[in-house]
């Protein structure tokens, strides 16, 4: 059975999600090369995702600061920003850049529903 357990936002244990990159993710739960998992991202102020694609769908709930995301394939001019509570789904090896749109760090919860795998697509 599990254990009830409590994590205040200052003690999740995040770390760099790549080297000399400055997005930073805490697992909260499950294997990210084996899914699914559960993170908690955060961007700094005004960074942009190279373009890229997952390896597998992902679900990203926005907490705090405003974000964008465009899509190599979507027909959109201006990509929308949406703010705290917004929520979206990205298939797997959809081609896509994400952006801190907003003032502060960007925090979303993120749930991948298999293996995740980084591939840039520049």
């Amino acid at each position: 059975m599990t254990e009830k357990t409590i994590t205040a936002y200052d003690h999740l244990p995040f770390a760099p999600l790549a080297e000399r990159n400055p997005v930073e993710i805490a697992v909260l739960w499950g294997n990210p090369e084996t899914g699914p998992a559960a993170f908690m991202d955060r961007f700094p102020e005004g960074y942009q995702e190279p373009w890229h694609s997952l390896s597998t769908t992902y679900h990203p709930a926005l907490i705090k600061g405003d974000f964008q995301t465009t899509s190599r394939d979507a027909d959109v001019t201006e990509p929308e920003v949406n703010g705290p509570g917004s929520y979206v789904v990205q298939p797997g090896g959809a081609v896509h850049s994400e952006v801190n749109a907003g003032t502060g760090e960007l925090v979303a919860l993120v749930y991948f529903d298999g293996p995740v795998s980084f591939i840039l697509n520049e």
